[in-house]
Protein backbone atom coordinates (compact mmCIF):
# COMPACT_ATOMS: atom_id res chain seq x y z
CA UNK A 1 0.00 0.00 0.00
CA UNK A 2 1.24 2.96 -0.95
CA UNK A 3 1.64 6.71 1.22
CA UNK A 4 -0.54 8.57 -1.24
CA UNK A 5 -3.52 5.50 -1.08
CA UNK A 6 -2.62 5.82 3.04
CA UNK A 7 -3.32 9.84 3.28
CA UNK A 8 -5.99 9.44 0.65
CA UNK A 9 -7.97 6.75 2.55
CA UNK A 10 -7.10 8.93 5.78
CA UNK A 11 -8.62 12.07 4.60
CA UNK A 12 -11.67 10.30 3.68
CA UNK A 13 -12.07 8.94 7.33
CA UNK A 14 -11.42 12.78 8.56
CA UNK A 15 -14.55 13.98 6.19
CA UNK A 16 -16.63 11.78 7.14
CA UNK A 17 -16.53 10.05 3.41
CA UNK A 18 -15.11 6.13 3.89
CA UNK A 19 -16.90 3.60 3.82
CA UNK A 20 -16.19 0.62 6.34
CA UNK A 21 -14.15 -0.99 3.88
CA UNK A 22 -11.82 1.71 3.72
CA UNK A 23 -12.03 2.23 7.47
CA UNK A 24 -10.83 -1.70 7.54
CA UNK A 25 -8.46 -1.15 5.73
CA UNK A 26 -6.59 1.96 7.28
CA UNK A 27 -7.19 0.20 10.38
CA UNK A 28 -5.15 -2.89 9.37
CA UNK A 29 -2.32 -1.14 7.79
CA UNK A 30 -1.77 0.86 11.40
CA UNK A 31 -2.13 -2.08 12.91
CA UNK A 32 0.57 -4.04 10.86
CA UNK A 33 3.01 -1.21 11.02
CA UNK A 34 2.54 -0.91 15.00
CA UNK A 35 3.83 -4.07 15.53
CA UNK A 36 7.08 -2.39 14.68
CA UNK A 37 9.09 0.37 15.90
CA UNK A 38 7.24 3.59 15.47
CA UNK A 39 9.71 6.11 13.46
CA UNK A 40 8.82 9.81 13.49
CA UNK A 41 11.11 12.67 11.73
CA UNK A 42 10.71 15.89 12.68
CA UNK A 43 12.65 19.50 12.73
CA UNK A 44 11.95 20.49 16.08
CA UNK A 45 11.29 18.96 19.67
CA UNK A 46 7.58 19.75 20.14
CA UNK A 47 6.50 19.09 16.15
CA UNK A 48 4.95 15.95 16.75
CA UNK A 49 2.72 17.10 19.76
CA UNK A 50 1.93 20.10 17.37
CA UNK A 51 0.69 17.62 14.86
CA UNK A 52 -0.80 15.56 17.72
CA UNK A 53 -3.10 18.74 19.21
CA UNK A 54 -4.04 19.80 15.30
CA UNK A 55 -5.02 16.68 14.48
CA UNK A 56 -7.16 15.91 18.08
CA UNK A 57 -8.83 19.20 17.41
CA UNK A 58 -9.70 18.58 14.30
CA UNK A 59 -11.16 15.44 15.43
CA UNK A 60 -13.01 17.46 18.17
CA UNK A 61 -14.55 19.86 15.64
CA UNK A 62 -15.86 16.91 13.54
CA UNK A 63 -17.43 15.65 16.69
CA UNK A 64 -19.03 18.15 17.44
CA UNK A 65 -20.80 18.59 14.26
CA UNK A 66 -22.18 15.65 14.13
CA UNK A 67 -23.25 15.83 17.82
CA UNK A 68 -27.33 16.68 16.31
CA UNK A 69 -27.52 13.32 14.71
CA UNK A 70 -26.32 11.21 17.74
CA UNK A 71 -28.87 9.77 19.82
CA UNK A 72 -27.61 6.25 21.23
CA UNK A 73 -24.20 4.52 20.63
CA UNK A 74 -23.65 1.28 21.95
CA UNK A 75 -19.95 1.24 24.05
CA UNK A 76 -18.45 -1.44 21.90
CA UNK A 77 -19.43 1.02 18.94
CA UNK A 78 -18.45 3.83 20.01
CA UNK A 79 -14.66 2.40 21.07
CA UNK A 80 -14.65 1.42 17.34
CA UNK A 81 -15.75 4.45 16.07
CA UNK A 82 -13.43 6.50 18.71
CA UNK A 83 -10.41 3.46 17.42
CA UNK A 84 -10.58 4.49 13.76
CA UNK A 85 -10.48 8.15 14.37
CA UNK A 86 -7.19 7.78 16.92
CA UNK A 87 -6.15 5.53 13.88
CA UNK A 88 -6.81 8.35 11.25
CA UNK A 89 -5.05 10.85 13.93
CA UNK A 90 -1.46 8.83 14.30
CA UNK A 91 -1.72 8.10 10.55
CA UNK A 92 -2.10 11.50 9.71
CA UNK A 93 0.50 12.75 11.86
CA UNK A 94 2.97 10.30 10.35
CA UNK A 95 3.01 11.41 6.96
CA UNK A 96 3.22 14.97 8.07
CA UNK A 97 6.07 14.94 10.08
CA UNK A 98 7.84 12.48 7.72
CA UNK A 99 7.34 14.76 5.04
CA UNK A 100 8.30 17.67 6.87
CA UNK A 101 11.82 19.67 5.99
CA UNK A 102 14.52 19.55 7.91
CA UNK A 103 13.72 16.72 9.40
CA UNK A 104 15.38 14.46 13.13
CA UNK A 105 15.19 11.08 13.45
CA UNK A 106 13.01 9.79 16.77
CA UNK A 107 12.61 5.98 17.18
CA UNK A 108 9.95 5.37 19.63
CA UNK A 109 8.16 1.91 20.91
CA UNK A 110 6.39 0.23 23.71
CA UNK A 111 7.65 -2.90 25.18
CA UNK A 112 5.47 -5.33 27.09
CA UNK A 113 6.75 -7.95 29.54
CA UNK A 114 3.74 -10.68 30.05
CA UNK A 115 2.71 -11.21 33.82
CA UNK A 116 1.73 -14.80 32.57
CA UNK A 117 5.28 -15.58 32.03
CA UNK A 118 8.04 -16.86 34.51
CA UNK A 119 11.12 -15.58 32.14
CA UNK A 120 12.35 -12.38 31.85
CA UNK A 121 12.29 -10.07 28.43
CA UNK A 122 15.83 -9.33 26.47
CA UNK A 123 15.53 -5.54 25.41
CA UNK A 124 17.82 -4.18 22.74
CA UNK A 125 17.33 -0.67 22.44
CA UNK A 126 18.50 1.17 19.31
CA UNK A 127 21.68 2.74 21.01
CA UNK A 128 23.02 -0.68 21.97
CA UNK A 129 22.01 -0.39 25.21
CA UNK A 130 20.32 -3.33 27.69
CA UNK A 131 17.30 -3.96 29.72
CA UNK A 132 16.17 -6.85 31.53
CA UNK A 133 12.29 -6.54 31.93
CA UNK A 134 10.73 -7.94 34.86
CA UNK A 135 7.26 -10.05 34.11
CA UNK A 136 4.30 -7.62 34.40
CA UNK A 137 6.60 -4.81 33.43
CA UNK A 138 5.86 -2.07 30.78
CA UNK A 139 8.27 -0.18 29.06
CA UNK A 140 8.03 2.73 26.37
CA UNK A 141 11.55 4.57 25.14
CA UNK A 142 11.59 7.56 22.30
CA UNK A 143 15.23 8.69 21.40
CA UNK A 144 15.47 11.81 19.40
CA UNK A 145 19.26 12.21 19.05
CA UNK A 146 19.44 14.46 21.98
CA UNK A 147 17.97 12.48 24.76
CA UNK A 148 17.14 9.29 25.51
CA UNK A 149 13.67 8.66 27.28
CA UNK A 150 12.27 5.84 29.02
CA UNK A 151 9.54 5.74 30.67
CA UNK A 152 8.93 2.63 32.91
CA UNK A 153 5.92 0.70 34.94
CA UNK A 154 7.26 -1.99 37.02
CA UNK A 155 10.93 -3.36 37.13
CA UNK A 156 14.06 -3.52 34.94
CA UNK A 157 17.27 -3.92 35.12
CA UNK A 158 19.47 -1.29 32.47
CA UNK A 159 22.96 -1.38 31.12
CA UNK A 160 23.40 2.04 29.42
CA UNK A 161 25.66 1.80 26.85
CA UNK A 162 27.88 5.93 26.99
CA UNK A 163 26.85 8.67 24.75
CA UNK A 164 28.02 11.94 26.53
CA UNK A 165 25.63 13.80 24.01
CA UNK A 166 22.62 11.85 25.17
CA UNK A 167 21.61 11.17 28.47
CA UNK A 168 19.27 8.54 29.19
CA UNK A 169 16.57 9.44 31.34
CA UNK A 170 14.01 6.88 33.19
CA UNK A 171 11.07 8.61 34.33
CA UNK A 172 9.06 6.10 36.42
CA UNK A 173 6.52 7.15 38.87
CA UNK A 174 7.59 10.45 40.52
CA UNK A 175 10.95 9.95 39.77
CA UNK A 176 13.35 10.34 37.56
CA UNK A 177 16.53 8.71 36.97
CA UNK A 178 19.34 10.81 34.42
CA UNK A 179 22.35 8.56 33.72
CA UNK A 180 24.86 8.72 31.12
CA UNK A 181 26.43 5.08 30.54
CA UNK A 182 25.87 2.71 33.80
CA UNK A 183 24.10 -0.12 35.12
CA UNK A 184 21.18 -0.30 37.54
CA UNK A 185 18.33 -1.64 38.77
CA UNK A 186 14.74 0.39 39.30
CA UNK A 187 11.44 -1.09 40.72
CA UNK A 188 8.40 1.33 40.36
CA UNK A 189 5.39 -0.63 40.74
CA UNK A 190 1.87 1.57 40.81
CA UNK A 191 1.01 2.40 44.34
CA UNK A 192 4.49 1.18 45.86
CA UNK A 193 7.87 2.74 46.69
CA UNK A 194 10.79 3.49 43.81
CA UNK A 195 13.65 2.43 44.12
CA UNK A 196 16.54 3.13 42.56
CA UNK A 197 20.15 0.62 42.99
CA UNK A 198 23.19 1.04 41.04
CA UNK A 199 25.34 -1.65 40.17
CA UNK A 200 28.52 0.06 38.08
CA UNK A 201 28.76 4.17 37.35
CA UNK A 202 26.93 7.08 38.32
CA UNK A 203 22.97 7.90 38.58
CA UNK A 204 21.67 11.18 39.47
CA UNK A 205 17.66 10.86 40.96
CA UNK A 206 15.70 13.26 40.81
CA UNK A 207 11.58 14.23 41.47
CA UNK A 208 9.03 15.43 39.03
CA UNK A 209 9.88 18.66 40.05
CA UNK A 210 13.56 18.30 39.09
CA UNK A 211 14.72 19.09 42.82
CA UNK A 212 18.10 16.48 42.86
CA UNK A 213 17.16 13.90 45.54
CA UNK A 214 20.22 11.55 45.22
CA UNK A 215 23.44 11.16 43.17
CA UNK A 216 24.08 7.63 43.19
CA UNK A 217 27.81 5.45 42.94
CA UNK A 218 28.18 1.58 42.95
CA UNK A 219 26.09 -0.63 46.00
CA UNK A 220 24.22 2.48 46.04
CA UNK A 221 19.97 2.65 46.59
CA UNK A 222 17.62 5.06 46.84
CA UNK A 223 13.82 4.19 47.80
CA UNK A 224 11.28 7.08 47.22
CA UNK A 225 7.87 6.74 48.99
CA UNK A 226 5.20 8.74 46.04
CA UNK A 227 3.21 8.74 49.84
CA UNK A 228 5.05 11.11 52.06
CA UNK A 229 7.07 12.70 48.83
CA UNK A 230 10.40 11.59 50.80
CA UNK A 231 13.36 9.60 49.71
CA UNK A 232 16.33 7.51 51.83
CA UNK A 233 19.69 6.18 50.67
CA UNK A 234 21.54 3.17 51.69
CA UNK A 235 24.17 1.25 50.55
CA UNK A 236 23.03 -2.43 49.64
CA UNK A 237 24.88 -5.13 47.82
CA UNK A 238 23.14 -4.39 44.17
CA UNK A 239 24.54 -8.29 43.13
CA UNK A 240 21.81 -9.06 45.51
CA UNK A 241 19.77 -6.70 44.53
CA UNK A 242 19.68 -7.89 40.57
CA UNK A 243 19.70 -11.83 41.23
CA UNK A 244 16.31 -11.72 39.46
CA UNK A 245 17.95 -10.60 36.21
CA UNK A 246 19.45 -13.99 35.99
CA UNK A 247 16.97 -16.26 37.66
CA UNK A 248 15.20 -17.68 34.48
CA UNK A 249 19.36 -18.11 32.55
CA UNK A 250 20.46 -20.73 35.41
CA UNK A 251 19.28 -24.45 34.52
CA UNK A 252 20.87 -27.67 35.92
CA UNK A 253 20.07 -30.97 33.74
CA UNK A 254 17.31 -29.33 31.80
CA UNK A 255 16.26 -30.45 28.28
CA UNK A 256 17.01 -28.89 25.53
CA UNK A 257 13.61 -28.13 23.97
CA UNK A 258 12.24 -26.90 27.22
CA UNK A 259 15.18 -24.44 27.72
CA UNK A 260 14.73 -23.53 23.89
CA UNK A 261 10.65 -22.82 24.71
CA UNK A 262 11.98 -20.22 27.74
CA UNK A 263 14.32 -18.33 25.81
CA UNK A 264 12.03 -17.92 23.26
CA UNK A 265 9.99 -16.25 25.80
CA UNK A 266 12.75 -14.14 26.88
CA UNK A 267 14.24 -13.10 23.18
CA UNK A 268 11.01 -12.95 21.47
CA UNK A 269 12.02 -15.48 18.91
CA UNK A 270 11.39 -18.82 17.39
CA UNK A 271 13.29 -21.55 18.15
CA UNK A 272 13.17 -24.73 15.71
CA UNK A 273 15.20 -28.30 16.48
CA UNK A 274 15.86 -29.85 12.94
CA UNK A 275 17.31 -33.06 15.02
CA UNK A 276 15.17 -34.34 17.64
CA UNK A 277 17.46 -36.08 19.51
CA UNK A 278 18.62 -32.74 20.71
CA UNK A 279 15.27 -31.89 21.61
CA UNK A 280 16.23 -33.91 24.82
CA UNK A 281 19.98 -33.19 25.17
CA UNK A 282 20.56 -32.32 28.95
CA UNK A 283 21.62 -28.60 29.50
CA UNK A 284 23.49 -27.62 32.37
CA UNK A 285 24.65 -23.70 32.63
CA UNK A 286 24.47 -20.47 34.92
CA UNK A 287 24.33 -17.29 32.81
CA UNK A 288 24.22 -13.00 34.18
CA UNK A 289 21.31 -12.74 32.54
CA UNK A 290 22.69 -9.66 30.27
CA UNK A 291 23.88 -12.05 27.74
CA UNK A 292 22.58 -11.33 24.13
CA UNK A 293 20.57 -13.95 22.39
CA UNK A 294 23.36 -15.01 20.09
CA UNK A 295 25.99 -15.33 23.10
CA UNK A 296 23.65 -17.84 24.78
CA UNK A 297 23.52 -19.91 21.65
CA UNK A 298 26.90 -20.23 20.95
CA UNK A 299 27.59 -21.40 24.22
CA UNK A 300 24.43 -23.90 24.56
CA UNK A 301 25.78 -25.46 21.02
CA UNK A 302 29.09 -25.87 22.17
CA UNK A 303 28.12 -27.72 24.76
CA UNK A 304 26.14 -30.01 22.64
CA UNK A 305 27.80 -30.20 19.80
CA UNK A 306 25.30 -28.47 17.73
CA UNK A 307 25.05 -25.47 15.35
CA UNK A 308 22.22 -22.65 14.95
CA UNK A 309 20.91 -20.21 12.35
CA UNK A 310 19.31 -17.10 12.79
CA UNK A 311 16.88 -15.79 10.29
CA UNK A 312 14.87 -12.72 11.17
CA UNK A 313 12.79 -14.09 14.66
CA UNK A 314 13.18 -18.05 13.65
CA UNK A 315 16.17 -19.99 15.53
CA UNK A 316 17.47 -23.24 13.59
CA UNK A 317 19.37 -25.53 15.74
CA UNK A 318 20.58 -28.35 14.13
CA UNK A 319 23.24 -31.17 15.31
CA UNK A 320 26.89 -31.14 14.18
CA UNK A 321 28.24 -34.00 11.96
CA UNK A 322 31.22 -35.42 13.14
Amino acid sequence: MDEQHIQALVDKVLAGSATELEKKEITEWYESRNETQQIWESDFADEERIVEERMLLKLQKHMDSTKPRIRLMRPGLLLKVAAIFIVAIMVSAYFYIRNSPGKQLLVASSVNAPLKYTENKFLLLPDSSTVIMHPGSQLHYAFNGKTRDITLVGEAYFDVKHIASQPFIIHSGNVITTVLGTAFNISAYPGKKVTVSVKRGRVSVADVHNRILAVLTPDQQLVYSPETHTSNEQQVQTQKTIEWVSSDVQFSAVPFKELAEKLSVRYGVTIKFEDEALESYSITGRFSGTESLKVLLTALCETSSSAYKIDGNTVTISKINN
